[in-house]
């Protein structure tokens, strides 16, 4: 049940829209820093959001792979869209050679910028693109 202060009156309410949610992160996996803790629960944790109200779920792509597995999330629910971006904390994956693109900054940007533009129905921004300076414990090499 929604709180009075999210209720705008008992006959309408607010919709509901979760536009930044980690959901590639390990830990929906049941992975915990490298260690299967649980089961997968990501199932679960979708049907208890959607459950309780909320309409739609932003899937928030914060690299190139974080981008593809947001997607591949986004199509198995009509209520689920993504971005497509990369968090300055992983500013450094578009010279790794192990990025999937051997290393190469241009064609890390023009992999993303396809994915971006390649389902315009379920891409719906472009991000991570945050400022990451004060989760600077995150940063892999920038």
């Amino acid at each position: 049940m929604l709180s009075g202060a999210l209720r705008m009156s008992s006959t309408k309410r607010l919709k509901l829209i979760d536009i930044g949610a980690n959901l590639t992160d390990a830990m929906f996996r049941g992975i915990y820093h490298g260690k299967q803790a649980h089961k997968a629960d990501l199932t679960g944790v979708l049907d208890r959001a959607f459950d309780v109200g909320l309409e739609k779920i932003i899937v928030t792509g914060g690299n190139l792979e974080q981008s593809r597995q947001a997607l591949d999330l986004a199509r198995i629910d009509d209520r689920l869209y993504c971005t497509v971006g990369v968090h300055p904390t992983y500013c450094s994956l578009f010279t790794d050679p192990n990025n999937g693109c051997e290393g190469d900054p241009d064609r890390y940007q023009e992999e993303l910028l396809v994915l971006a533009t390649s389902t315009r129905a379920k891409v719906v921004a472009i991000g991570e693109c945050g400022l990451g300076e004060i989760r600077g414990q995150f940063q892999v090499g920038c």
